[in-house]
Protein backbone atom coordinates (compact mmCIF):
# COMPACT_ATOMS: atom_id res chain seq x y z
CA UNK A 1 0.00 0.00 0.00
CA UNK A 2 1.12 3.54 -0.77
CA UNK A 3 1.57 5.63 2.28
CA UNK A 4 3.36 8.23 1.31
CA UNK A 5 3.53 9.73 -2.21
CA UNK A 6 5.70 8.59 -4.93
CA UNK A 7 6.87 10.52 -7.88
CA UNK A 8 6.47 8.83 -11.70
CA UNK A 9 8.90 8.72 -14.44
CA UNK A 10 7.96 12.12 -15.75
CA UNK A 11 8.83 13.50 -12.47
CA UNK A 12 5.50 14.51 -11.29
CA UNK A 13 4.10 13.35 -7.37
CA UNK A 14 1.49 10.91 -7.65
CA UNK A 15 -1.60 10.28 -4.43
CA UNK A 16 -1.14 8.17 -1.69
CA UNK A 17 -4.00 5.78 -1.76
CA UNK A 18 -5.54 7.18 1.13
CA UNK A 19 -5.32 10.55 -1.09
CA UNK A 20 -6.75 8.69 -3.42
CA UNK A 21 -9.63 7.26 -1.74
CA UNK A 22 -10.73 10.91 -0.31
CA UNK A 23 -10.68 12.36 -3.96
CA UNK A 24 -13.39 9.34 -4.86
CA UNK A 25 -15.63 10.46 -1.87
CA UNK A 26 -15.28 14.33 -2.42
CA UNK A 27 -16.46 13.54 -5.97
CA UNK A 28 -19.10 11.15 -4.91
CA UNK A 29 -20.38 13.11 -2.18
CA UNK A 30 -20.08 16.45 -4.13
CA UNK A 31 -17.60 17.82 -1.57
CA UNK A 32 -15.36 20.90 -1.65
CA UNK A 33 -11.71 20.19 -1.74
CA UNK A 34 -11.13 21.42 1.81
CA UNK A 35 -13.70 19.46 3.03
CA UNK A 36 -12.80 17.05 5.92
CA UNK A 37 -13.46 13.16 4.73
CA UNK A 38 -14.17 10.63 7.52
CA UNK A 39 -12.10 7.84 7.86
CA UNK A 40 -14.65 4.47 7.84
CA UNK A 41 -14.61 2.73 11.25
CA UNK A 42 -12.35 -0.10 12.31
CA UNK A 43 -14.78 -2.37 13.62
CA UNK A 44 -18.29 -2.83 14.06
CA UNK A 45 -20.14 -4.70 16.23
CA UNK A 46 -21.76 -7.52 13.70
CA UNK A 47 -24.64 -8.56 15.05
CA UNK A 48 -27.34 -11.70 12.81
CA UNK A 49 -30.76 -11.81 13.97
CA UNK A 50 -32.74 -14.91 13.10
CA UNK A 51 -36.20 -15.07 13.14
CA UNK A 52 -38.51 -18.18 13.42
CA UNK A 53 -41.77 -16.88 12.37
CA UNK A 54 -43.46 -19.95 12.38
CA UNK A 55 -42.51 -20.56 15.60
CA UNK A 56 -43.36 -17.04 16.89
CA UNK A 57 -46.81 -17.44 15.60
CA UNK A 58 -48.05 -20.19 16.89
CA UNK A 59 -46.89 -19.55 20.24
CA UNK A 60 -48.71 -15.71 20.38
CA UNK A 61 -51.54 -17.51 19.12
CA UNK A 62 -51.65 -20.15 21.70
CA UNK A 63 -51.01 -17.73 24.72
CA UNK A 64 -52.53 -14.07 23.46
CA UNK A 65 -55.30 -15.18 20.35
CA UNK A 66 -55.54 -13.12 17.48
CA UNK A 67 -52.45 -10.77 18.68
CA UNK A 68 -50.04 -10.56 15.78
CA UNK A 69 -46.25 -9.46 15.95
CA UNK A 70 -44.98 -6.37 15.27
CA UNK A 71 -42.37 -6.86 13.22
CA UNK A 72 -41.16 -3.33 13.10
CA UNK A 73 -41.00 -2.69 16.58
CA UNK A 74 -38.92 -6.00 16.68
CA UNK A 75 -36.70 -4.40 14.13
CA UNK A 76 -36.07 -1.46 16.17
CA UNK A 77 -35.77 -2.94 19.46
CA UNK A 78 -32.56 -4.95 17.69
CA UNK A 79 -31.59 -1.73 16.16
CA UNK A 80 -31.04 0.43 18.89
CA UNK A 81 -27.52 0.17 19.58
CA UNK A 82 -26.06 1.17 16.77
CA UNK A 83 -24.71 -2.31 16.17
CA UNK A 84 -24.49 -3.53 12.22
CA UNK A 85 -27.75 -5.68 12.31
CA UNK A 86 -28.21 -8.24 9.85
CA UNK A 87 -31.47 -9.57 10.22
CA UNK A 88 -33.23 -12.26 8.33
CA UNK A 89 -36.67 -14.49 8.42
CA UNK A 90 -37.64 -17.88 7.91
CA UNK A 91 -41.30 -18.50 6.94
CA UNK A 92 -43.55 -21.13 5.17
CA UNK A 93 -46.71 -19.66 3.40
CA UNK A 94 -49.57 -20.61 0.88
CA UNK A 95 -48.98 -19.51 -2.43
CA UNK A 96 -52.66 -18.95 -2.94
CA UNK A 97 -53.18 -17.03 0.26
CA UNK A 98 -52.59 -13.15 -0.96
CA UNK A 99 -51.95 -12.06 3.16
CA UNK A 100 -49.48 -14.13 3.20
CA UNK A 101 -47.55 -12.84 0.21
CA UNK A 102 -48.03 -9.57 1.31
CA UNK A 103 -46.94 -10.68 4.36
CA UNK A 104 -43.28 -11.60 3.30
CA UNK A 105 -43.19 -8.45 1.27
CA UNK A 106 -43.68 -6.03 4.16
CA UNK A 107 -40.78 -7.91 5.90
CA UNK A 108 -38.85 -7.22 3.11
CA UNK A 109 -39.48 -3.70 3.34
CA UNK A 110 -38.77 -3.62 7.20
CA UNK A 111 -35.41 -4.89 6.24
CA UNK A 112 -35.57 -8.44 6.99
CA UNK A 113 -33.78 -11.04 4.50
CA UNK A 114 -36.90 -13.09 3.92
CA UNK A 115 -36.02 -16.81 3.53
CA UNK A 116 -39.46 -18.50 2.34
CA UNK A 117 -40.60 -22.04 1.34
CA UNK A 118 -44.22 -23.09 0.09
CA UNK A 119 -46.50 -24.82 2.75
CA UNK A 120 -46.17 -28.51 1.62
CA UNK A 121 -49.71 -31.02 2.02
CA UNK A 122 -49.55 -34.02 3.49
CA UNK A 123 -51.11 -37.13 1.54
CA UNK A 124 -53.11 -37.38 4.84
CA UNK A 125 -54.38 -34.01 4.51
CA UNK A 126 -51.66 -32.36 7.02
CA UNK A 127 -49.45 -29.36 6.58
CA UNK A 128 -46.02 -29.51 6.78
CA UNK A 129 -44.55 -25.98 7.84
CA UNK A 130 -41.27 -26.14 9.48
CA UNK A 131 -38.13 -23.82 8.48
CA UNK A 132 -35.71 -25.55 11.12
CA UNK A 133 -33.26 -26.75 8.33
CA UNK A 134 -33.18 -23.35 6.59
CA UNK A 135 -32.59 -21.71 9.55
CA UNK A 136 -29.94 -23.80 10.88
CA UNK A 137 -28.06 -24.16 8.30
CA UNK A 138 -28.50 -20.25 7.38
CA UNK A 139 -26.78 -19.68 11.00
CA UNK A 140 -23.77 -22.03 11.09
CA UNK A 141 -22.55 -20.84 7.55
CA UNK A 142 -22.78 -16.91 8.66
CA UNK A 143 -22.34 -17.26 12.22
CA UNK A 144 -18.27 -16.83 11.37
CA UNK A 145 -19.21 -13.43 10.08
CA UNK A 146 -20.38 -11.92 13.28
CA UNK A 147 -19.68 -11.37 16.67
CA UNK A 148 -22.94 -11.59 18.32
CA UNK A 149 -25.82 -13.66 16.91
CA UNK A 150 -29.77 -13.63 18.25
CA UNK A 151 -32.11 -16.13 17.93
CA UNK A 152 -35.90 -15.53 17.88
CA UNK A 153 -37.45 -18.46 18.57
CA UNK A 154 -38.73 -20.38 21.65
CA UNK A 155 -37.86 -23.58 19.70
CA UNK A 156 -35.80 -26.13 21.87
CA UNK A 157 -34.93 -28.42 18.61
CA UNK A 158 -32.49 -24.72 18.40
CA UNK A 159 -30.78 -25.77 21.64
CA UNK A 160 -27.62 -27.65 20.60
CA UNK A 161 -26.71 -25.32 17.86
CA UNK A 162 -27.00 -22.35 20.13
CA UNK A 163 -24.42 -24.29 22.86
CA UNK A 164 -21.92 -25.10 20.06
CA UNK A 165 -22.22 -21.34 18.43
CA UNK A 166 -21.18 -20.43 22.57
CA UNK A 167 -18.40 -23.35 22.27
CA UNK A 168 -17.33 -21.12 19.12
CA UNK A 169 -16.80 -18.25 21.14
CA UNK A 170 -19.65 -16.41 20.21
CA UNK A 171 -22.29 -14.15 21.92
CA UNK A 172 -25.53 -16.10 21.87
CA UNK A 173 -28.93 -14.23 22.75
CA UNK A 174 -32.38 -15.90 22.66
CA UNK A 175 -35.78 -13.41 22.04
CA UNK A 176 -38.78 -15.61 22.89
CA UNK A 177 -42.44 -15.95 24.52
CA UNK A 178 -41.09 -16.34 28.35
CA UNK A 179 -43.90 -18.94 29.08
CA UNK A 180 -43.25 -21.23 25.91
CA UNK A 181 -39.28 -20.81 24.98
CA UNK A 182 -37.96 -24.13 25.92
CA UNK A 183 -35.70 -24.39 29.27
CA UNK A 184 -33.06 -26.01 26.95
CA UNK A 185 -32.68 -23.35 25.00
CA UNK A 186 -33.23 -20.46 27.87
CA UNK A 187 -29.70 -22.72 29.71
CA UNK A 188 -27.60 -22.51 26.57
CA UNK A 189 -27.44 -19.03 25.94
CA UNK A 190 -26.08 -16.28 26.95
CA UNK A 191 -28.69 -14.36 27.57
CA UNK A 192 -32.28 -14.50 27.16
CA UNK A 193 -35.10 -11.73 26.55
CA UNK A 194 -38.71 -12.15 27.24
CA UNK A 195 -40.07 -11.31 23.68
CA UNK A 196 -43.34 -9.75 25.88
CA UNK A 197 -41.56 -6.81 27.64
CA UNK A 198 -40.28 -5.38 24.25
CA UNK A 199 -42.22 -1.85 23.76
CA UNK A 200 -45.06 -2.20 21.09
CA UNK A 201 -44.47 -5.87 20.29
CA UNK A 202 -47.87 -6.48 20.01
CA UNK A 203 -50.47 -5.61 17.55
CA UNK A 204 -54.57 -6.70 17.52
Amino acid sequence: MRLSPWRSEGGETQPTLEEERAERMRQNWNLPMNEFVPKPPQHLWRVGVFVDVQNLYMCVKSVFGHSKINYRALRDFLTRDGALVKMVAFTCYDPENRSQVDFMHALALMGYRVVAKPLKRMPDGNIKASMDMEMALEILTSAPYFDELILVTGDGDFAPLVDYLARMGKIIKVIGPDRLTSPDLIRACDQFINLTQIEGIFME
